[in-house]
């Protein structure tokens, strides 16, 4: 008997940690070179968000269960480059036209997917230094890193999918197979990788938090824009000072449920005890 409820109080206390641990992923998009100041497709002040994210990561990296980096993996002929486009020029917006198996056609036979595709510069070409994470960002072994955009003939902003939701990067599984439920987004740009990754991010059913210190647009009016539809569809827009409180109040929740949780192991060996005794 006593060898038993030993071992029963040692599986009951090894489950704890599980029950405290919070399930919350970091999320950093695309702070690339080519993102950044002398890159091709500079994001305005998109070096400020670098120290942000390394002092949430340095506050609070006990706190993620994984910290993600997304990463901008195009071929050099990437459909999104003007220079792959004749009489046409960077920041224009086409649209694409795609067959029933996500296959880039035109003309089509039959047109089944429409895709609206904003042209952008020559960047982060596979194994180039462009494609590179700025070397001041804050990186460590554990991190698991997402490539997207490199398929040829369709872009993809978002850490998930790509544009036409032809296809997976991998994100969702990863963080599924992590028991993750909430995600802090932060990186480049807010107004299509971040706000892009933030929608998708909530309409998998993660609760999700858009650190917007955190992030800087491409356009002011876009940003707005993005902003303004984010929060409509329930992604709660925060400043960095903000995550400890709410970090803290994920941790209060847990830490509540493992209260309710150990109220059973505390009554089963009483009522066992009671039993023997009565035998």
């Amino acid at each position: 008997m006593f060898v038993s409820v030993r071992f029963y109080w040692i599986f009951i206390l090894s489950t704890i940690p599980a029950v405290l641990s919070e399930n919350v992923a970091f999320i950093i998009i695309d702070v690339q070179n080519c993102f950044l100041p002398g890159g091709s497709l500079a994001v305005t002040n998109g070096e400020e968000v670098i120290p942000i994210i390394n002092t949430l990561r340095s506050k609070y990296e006990n706190k993620f269960r994984l910290v993600v980096l997304s990463q901008d993996w195009h071929c050099s002929n990437h459909i999104s480059f003007a220079s792959q486009h004749n009489e046409t020029s960077a920041y224009n917006s086409i649209t694409l036209t795609y067959d029933d198996n996500g296959n880039i056609c035109d003309p089509c036979q039959t047109v089944a997917y429409n895709v609206s595709q904003m042209l952008w510069p020559d960047h982060c070409v596979i194994n180039s230094t462009s494609a590179e994470f700025d070397d001041t960002l804050t990186r460590k072994d554990s991190d698991v890193i997402i490539r997207k955009g490199f398929n040829c003939d369709v872009d993809s902003y978002s850490a998930f999918f790509d544009n036409g939701k032809f296809s997976q990067t991998g994100l969702h599984k990863i963080l599924q197979d992590a028991d993750i439920s909430t995600v802090f987004v932060t990186g480049l740009a807010l107004d299509y990788c971040v706000y892009y990754t933030s929608s998708d991010a909530k309409r998998l059913g993660y609760t999700t938090y858009l650190v917007k210190d955190g992030s800087r647009g491409v356009a002011n009016s876009t940003s707005v824009d993005a902003l303004t539809d984010m929060a409509s569809n329930g992604i709660n827009i925060i400043q960095s000072d903000g995550v400890g409180a709410i970090l803290e109040s994920i941790t209060s929740a847990a830490v509540s449920s493992c209260s309710f949780v150990l109220t059973i192991p505390l009554v089963i060996p009483m009522l066992a005890s009671w039993i023997i005794s009565g035998i």
